[in-house]
């Protein structure tokens, strides 16, 4: 069992502890939720690489571009953190 938890570096798990914090920063209106939803789709990158799944790598390379625009969007706005 532990080989299935560790199998891809633990890149898996890191990348859904970001992701989970990065949605909760953003549901409080936290800026530095976009930092972590980069950082959290990266992991899953280099975990779909690993797994060689490209649809992974595919849909978190979108994922980030889109976490770029919503930060780019969001600090046109002027909210604040």
């Amino acid at each position: 069992m532990w080989e299935s938890i560790v199998r891809y570096y633990c890149i898996d798990w890191i990348a859904l502890v970001l992701n989970a914090a990065a949605i909760y920063l953003l549901g409080k209106k936290r800026r530095n939720g976009w930092s972590l939803g980069v950082g959290a789709n990266m992991a899953w990158i280099a975990f779909g690489i690993l797994a060689h799944s490209a649809a992974t790598v595919v849909a978190c390379s979108i994922f980030v571009a889109l976490n770029v625009k919503g930060w780019w969007a969001w600090r046109a706005e002027g909210t604040p953190n």
